[in-house]
This record gives structure tokens, sequence and C-alpha cells, in this order.
């Protein structure tokens, strides 16, 4: 939610001083749409899949109702009530 804070935590982490024109360059070259234009020469010819606008109820333009009740029960059985399903806040984004 906030890329700075991000990037300098995780510089932090590993030990790694930025100056502010590394910080805002890692910042930029981050982002979801600098990610998206360059997709294909980083990920190959399914680059521009892998990076999509997505949003809620947004997979009902990639799954059909039985397939989405297939991904709610396995949500169900393998991260509801984990950390990871709390980060991921499915209750507000991926439930229809």
């Amino acid at each position: 939610q906030n890329p700075v804070l991000g990037v300098k935590n995780i510089a932090a982490f590993f030990g790694i001083s930025l100056t502010e024109e590394e910080l805002q360059g890692v910042v930029e070259r981050s982002s979801f749409d600098s990610m998206k234009k360059s997709s294909e020469e980083t990920h190959g010819a399914f680059g521009s899949a892998l990076f999509r606008k997505g949003g809620v109820s947004d997979w009902k333009n990639l799954f059909s109702e039985e397939q989405n009740k297939e991904m709610d029960k396995a949500f169900e059985e393998y991260l509801r009530g984990t950390k990871l399903g709390t980060k991921l806040k499915y209750e507000v984004y991926c439930k229809a």
C-alpha cells in the first residue's frame, strides 16, 4: 500500500542503503504499470496474462460459477483462518 516504505523496509532487511534516486528508481520500476509494460520481455509470451487489472468480482471474466465454487472450497479448506488467508483479504476481494 506504500511502495516507498515497502522498498525501504526490504532494503533495511537486507542491509542495503539506497540513495533517494535509487529508491525512486526501484519504486518506479516495480510499479504495476512498469512491470506490465515490460511483461513480455521479462516473463516471455505469457507475460501479458500475468499482469492484468484484476479487481473485485473480476473473476467473472475468467471463471465460470462452477470454477469459482471450486476455488472457494479450496480456499476454505487450505487458507481460511491462516495468516495468509487474512493477508489476502479473501472475504473482501475474492468472495462474490
